[in-house]
Protein backbone atom coordinates (compact mmCIF):
# COMPACT_ATOMS: atom_id res chain seq x y z
CA UNK A 1 0.00 0.00 0.00
CA UNK A 2 1.24 3.55 -0.80
CA UNK A 3 2.56 5.39 2.43
CA UNK A 4 -0.08 7.78 2.04
CA UNK A 5 -2.90 5.39 3.21
CA UNK A 6 -3.58 4.20 6.63
CA UNK A 7 -2.98 0.67 6.21
CA UNK A 8 0.61 0.94 5.92
CA UNK A 9 2.51 0.74 9.06
CA UNK A 10 4.99 3.97 9.64
CA UNK A 11 8.73 3.28 9.99
CA UNK A 12 10.72 4.02 12.86
CA UNK A 13 12.78 6.59 11.75
CA UNK A 14 10.88 9.39 9.70
CA UNK A 15 11.34 13.21 8.94
CA UNK A 16 9.42 15.65 10.97
CA UNK A 17 8.50 18.78 9.34
CA UNK A 18 9.44 21.88 12.10
CA UNK A 19 8.15 24.50 9.89
CA UNK A 20 6.38 27.19 12.30
CA UNK A 21 7.16 25.49 15.61
CA UNK A 22 9.23 26.69 18.47
CA UNK A 23 11.35 23.49 20.24
CA UNK A 24 11.43 24.11 24.03
CA UNK A 25 14.49 25.25 25.94
CA UNK A 26 15.86 22.72 28.24
CA UNK A 27 19.07 22.46 30.17
CA UNK A 28 20.30 19.81 32.35
CA UNK A 29 22.62 20.52 35.15
CA UNK A 30 23.49 23.35 33.24
CA UNK A 31 24.23 21.66 29.89
CA UNK A 32 21.53 23.25 27.05
CA UNK A 33 19.80 20.46 24.80
CA UNK A 34 20.07 22.78 21.79
CA UNK A 35 17.63 23.12 19.15
CA UNK A 36 19.12 20.95 16.81
CA UNK A 37 19.66 17.79 19.16
CA UNK A 38 16.09 18.13 19.83
CA UNK A 39 15.41 17.80 15.78
CA UNK A 40 17.59 15.05 14.95
CA UNK A 41 15.71 13.45 17.91
CA UNK A 42 12.73 13.66 16.65
CA UNK A 43 12.75 11.46 13.63
CA UNK A 44 13.23 8.20 15.84
CA UNK A 45 9.71 9.04 17.41
CA UNK A 46 6.27 8.65 16.55
CA UNK A 47 2.60 9.92 17.80
CA UNK A 48 -0.23 11.30 16.23
CA UNK A 49 0.41 15.35 17.09
CA UNK A 50 4.23 16.78 16.89
CA UNK A 51 4.11 18.39 20.11
CA UNK A 52 3.56 14.45 21.45
CA UNK A 53 6.79 13.73 19.17
CA UNK A 54 8.58 16.70 20.77
CA UNK A 55 7.65 15.26 24.00
CA UNK A 56 8.98 12.11 23.51
CA UNK A 57 12.34 12.90 21.92
CA UNK A 58 12.95 15.78 24.74
CA UNK A 59 12.69 13.32 27.11
CA UNK A 60 14.94 10.53 25.57
CA UNK A 61 17.61 13.39 26.06
CA UNK A 62 16.96 14.60 29.29
CA UNK A 63 17.13 10.82 30.53
CA UNK A 64 20.64 10.51 28.00
CA UNK A 65 21.70 13.42 29.59
CA UNK A 66 21.22 12.77 33.40
CA UNK A 67 22.35 8.99 32.36
CA UNK A 68 25.38 10.42 31.18
CA UNK A 69 26.21 12.69 34.05
CA UNK A 70 25.94 9.90 36.43
CA UNK A 71 28.29 7.65 34.27
CA UNK A 72 30.56 10.59 33.81
CA UNK A 73 31.95 10.39 37.95
CA UNK A 74 34.21 7.81 36.06
CA UNK A 75 36.27 9.44 33.41
CA UNK A 76 38.47 6.87 32.24
CA UNK A 77 35.20 4.67 31.49
CA UNK A 78 34.09 7.44 28.88
CA UNK A 79 37.49 7.16 26.99
CA UNK A 80 37.35 3.50 26.46
CA UNK A 81 33.33 2.96 25.46
CA UNK A 82 30.57 4.45 23.41
CA UNK A 83 28.05 6.37 25.01
CA UNK A 84 25.20 3.33 24.14
CA UNK A 85 27.11 0.84 26.23
CA UNK A 86 27.73 2.64 29.06
CA UNK A 87 24.15 3.79 29.26
CA UNK A 88 23.46 0.11 29.11
CA UNK A 89 25.80 -0.95 30.85
CA UNK A 90 24.44 1.46 33.98
CA UNK A 91 20.93 0.66 33.60
CA UNK A 92 21.67 -3.23 33.93
CA UNK A 93 23.59 -2.83 36.76
CA UNK A 94 20.95 -1.08 38.45
CA UNK A 95 18.02 -4.42 37.98
CA UNK A 96 17.87 -6.85 40.64
CA UNK A 97 16.98 -10.58 39.01
CA UNK A 98 13.19 -11.32 40.84
CA UNK A 99 11.84 -14.05 39.86
CA UNK A 100 7.93 -14.09 38.55
CA UNK A 101 6.16 -16.88 40.20
CA UNK A 102 3.82 -19.12 38.42
CA UNK A 103 0.80 -17.96 40.52
CA UNK A 104 1.18 -14.20 39.87
CA UNK A 105 1.56 -14.97 35.93
CA UNK A 106 -2.33 -17.22 36.42
CA UNK A 107 -3.27 -14.47 38.61
CA UNK A 108 -2.66 -11.59 35.94
CA UNK A 109 -4.50 -13.84 33.41
CA UNK A 110 -7.79 -14.16 35.06
CA UNK A 111 -7.49 -10.76 35.75
CA UNK A 112 -6.67 -9.37 32.97
CA UNK A 113 -8.42 -12.05 30.12
CA UNK A 114 -10.24 -9.38 27.82
CA UNK A 115 -6.52 -8.56 26.69
CA UNK A 116 -5.77 -12.09 25.36
CA UNK A 117 -8.04 -12.25 22.60
CA UNK A 118 -7.47 -12.37 19.00
CA UNK A 119 -7.83 -9.07 17.43
CA UNK A 120 -10.79 -9.46 14.92
CA UNK A 121 -10.77 -9.92 11.38
CA UNK A 122 -12.57 -6.59 9.77
CA UNK A 123 -13.10 -5.82 6.12
CA UNK A 124 -12.71 -2.02 5.74
CA UNK A 125 -13.75 0.31 3.21
CA UNK A 126 -12.13 4.24 4.23
CA UNK A 127 -12.87 7.66 3.05
CA UNK A 128 -9.21 9.50 4.15
CA UNK A 129 -9.19 13.17 4.52
CA UNK A 130 -5.88 14.15 4.31
CA UNK A 131 -4.20 16.32 7.00
CA UNK A 132 -0.73 16.98 8.17
CA UNK A 133 -0.76 16.45 12.00
CA UNK A 134 0.94 20.06 12.86
CA UNK A 135 -1.38 21.82 10.50
CA UNK A 136 -4.74 22.51 12.93
CA UNK A 137 -6.22 25.03 10.33
CA UNK A 138 -6.19 21.75 7.73
CA UNK A 139 -7.07 19.30 10.36
CA UNK A 140 -10.60 21.16 11.39
CA UNK A 141 -11.50 21.43 8.17
CA UNK A 142 -10.65 17.81 7.06
CA UNK A 143 -12.91 17.51 10.13
CA UNK A 144 -15.86 18.90 9.26
CA UNK A 145 -15.99 17.52 5.89
CA UNK A 146 -15.86 14.26 7.46
CA UNK A 147 -19.01 14.46 9.48
CA UNK A 148 -20.54 16.43 6.32
CA UNK A 149 -19.64 13.03 4.95
CA UNK A 150 -20.71 10.84 6.90
CA UNK A 151 -24.44 12.76 7.46
CA UNK A 152 -24.43 12.02 3.56
CA UNK A 153 -23.84 8.67 3.81
CA UNK A 154 -26.13 7.85 6.62
CA UNK A 155 -29.05 9.35 3.63
CA UNK A 156 -27.13 7.06 1.33
CA UNK A 157 -25.00 4.25 2.01
CA UNK A 158 -24.71 3.46 -1.75
CA UNK A 159 -22.77 6.44 -2.72
CA UNK A 160 -19.56 5.43 -0.27
CA UNK A 161 -17.58 4.21 -3.64
CA UNK A 162 -18.36 7.53 -5.42
CA UNK A 163 -17.50 9.66 -2.69
CA UNK A 164 -14.20 7.72 -1.53
CA UNK A 165 -13.35 8.25 -5.75
CA UNK A 166 -13.99 11.90 -5.03
CA UNK A 167 -12.54 12.50 -1.83
CA UNK A 168 -10.27 9.81 -0.76
CA UNK A 169 -6.06 10.82 -0.65
CA UNK A 170 -5.33 7.16 -0.45
CA UNK A 171 -4.91 4.54 -3.15
CA UNK A 172 -7.77 2.56 -2.16
CA UNK A 173 -10.04 4.91 -3.49
CA UNK A 174 -9.48 3.36 -6.81
CA UNK A 175 -11.17 0.46 -4.98
CA UNK A 176 -14.20 2.48 -3.90
CA UNK A 177 -12.16 2.73 -0.68
CA UNK A 178 -12.08 -0.90 0.00
CA UNK A 179 -8.99 -1.90 2.37
CA UNK A 180 -9.48 -5.34 2.05
CA UNK A 181 -9.64 -7.75 5.21
CA UNK A 182 -7.65 -6.14 8.10
CA UNK A 183 -6.11 -7.85 11.20
CA UNK A 184 -3.62 -6.78 14.15
CA UNK A 185 -0.41 -4.58 12.29
CA UNK A 186 -1.29 -4.09 9.00
CA UNK A 187 -2.83 -0.89 10.28
CA UNK A 188 -1.35 2.44 12.36
CA UNK A 189 -1.70 1.53 15.69
CA UNK A 190 -3.93 4.57 16.57
CA UNK A 191 -5.79 3.53 13.34
CA UNK A 192 -6.30 0.31 14.52
CA UNK A 193 -6.87 0.50 18.11
CA UNK A 194 -10.59 2.61 16.93
CA UNK A 195 -11.49 0.22 14.23
CA UNK A 196 -11.52 -3.06 16.24
CA UNK A 197 -13.55 -1.41 18.72
CA UNK A 198 -16.40 -0.77 15.50
CA UNK A 199 -19.72 -2.27 15.00
CA UNK A 200 -20.47 -3.60 11.56
CA UNK A 201 -21.90 -0.49 9.67
CA UNK A 202 -21.13 3.27 9.21
CA UNK A 203 -18.72 4.57 11.61
CA UNK A 204 -21.22 7.81 13.54
CA UNK A 205 -17.86 9.71 14.04
CA UNK A 206 -14.56 10.09 11.96
CA UNK A 207 -11.59 8.52 12.86
CA UNK A 208 -8.44 10.18 13.75
CA UNK A 209 -4.63 9.35 12.69
CA UNK A 210 -1.48 10.78 12.08
CA UNK A 211 -2.69 11.07 8.15
CA UNK A 212 -5.84 12.97 8.61
CA UNK A 213 -9.61 12.04 8.81
CA UNK A 214 -11.23 8.94 7.77
CA UNK A 215 -14.74 8.18 7.34
CA UNK A 216 -15.20 4.34 7.97
CA UNK A 217 -17.58 1.57 7.08
CA UNK A 218 -17.00 -2.22 8.49
CA UNK A 219 -19.08 -4.05 6.08
CA UNK A 220 -17.79 -7.86 8.17
CA UNK A 221 -16.17 -8.33 11.11
CA UNK A 222 -15.09 -11.49 12.66
CA UNK A 223 -15.34 -11.21 16.29
CA UNK A 224 -11.71 -12.45 18.03
CA UNK A 225 -11.49 -15.76 20.40
CA UNK A 226 -10.77 -16.15 23.75
CA UNK A 227 -7.03 -17.72 24.38
CA UNK A 228 -6.45 -20.48 26.48
CA UNK A 229 -3.69 -19.48 29.32
CA UNK A 230 -1.15 -22.43 28.19
CA UNK A 231 -0.90 -20.58 25.07
CA UNK A 232 -0.06 -17.05 26.45
CA UNK A 233 1.45 -17.87 29.38
CA UNK A 234 5.43 -17.38 28.55
CA UNK A 235 4.09 -13.60 26.82
CA UNK A 236 2.75 -13.02 30.52
CA UNK A 237 5.72 -14.07 32.16
CA UNK A 238 8.30 -12.27 29.94
CA UNK A 239 6.07 -8.85 30.06
CA UNK A 240 5.23 -8.91 34.07
CA UNK A 241 9.59 -9.50 33.85
CA UNK A 242 9.77 -6.66 31.15
CA UNK A 243 7.06 -4.11 33.40
CA UNK A 244 8.89 -5.22 36.74
CA UNK A 245 12.60 -3.84 34.98
CA UNK A 246 10.72 -0.75 33.14
CA UNK A 247 9.58 0.60 36.70
CA UNK A 248 13.07 -0.27 38.81
CA UNK A 249 14.67 1.65 35.79
CA UNK A 250 11.77 4.73 35.71
CA UNK A 251 12.27 4.96 39.29
CA UNK A 252 16.28 5.54 38.87
CA UNK A 253 15.82 7.61 36.70
CA UNK A 254 13.65 9.58 38.01
CA UNK A 255 15.72 9.47 41.50
CA UNK A 256 18.66 11.37 39.07
CA UNK A 257 15.70 13.56 37.73
CA UNK A 258 14.95 14.72 41.31
CA UNK A 259 18.17 15.13 42.24
CA UNK A 260 19.21 17.02 39.29
CA UNK A 261 18.37 20.84 37.50
CA UNK A 262 16.43 20.22 35.42
CA UNK A 263 14.76 23.73 33.67
CA UNK A 264 12.38 23.50 30.91
CA UNK A 265 10.86 20.06 30.98
CA UNK A 266 9.79 17.83 33.59
CA UNK A 267 9.73 13.50 33.06
CA UNK A 268 6.80 11.64 32.65
CA UNK A 269 6.40 7.56 32.26
CA UNK A 270 3.20 5.64 30.33
CA UNK A 271 2.39 2.69 31.18
CA UNK A 272 2.65 0.34 28.39
CA UNK A 273 -0.22 -2.29 27.89
CA UNK A 274 0.60 -5.96 27.12
CA UNK A 275 0.14 -6.90 23.45
CA UNK A 276 -0.39 -10.42 21.82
Amino acid sequence: MNSNCNVKTVQPKHKVDLKDFKLPEISVNGLIISETEIAEELQYHQADKLEMVVQMAAQALVIKRLLLDEIKADAKVLETQNEESLIQELLESKLETTIIEADTCLNYFKQNMDKFKTLPLLEVDHILLPAAPDDIGTRDKAKSLAAQIIAQLKSNHSQFAQLAKEYSACPSKAMGGNLGQITKGQTVAEFESQIVRLPIGLAEKPIESRYGFHIVRVSNKIEGRQLEYPMVELKIKQYLQHRQDRLAIQAYIQNLADKADIKGFKLSFAEENIHI
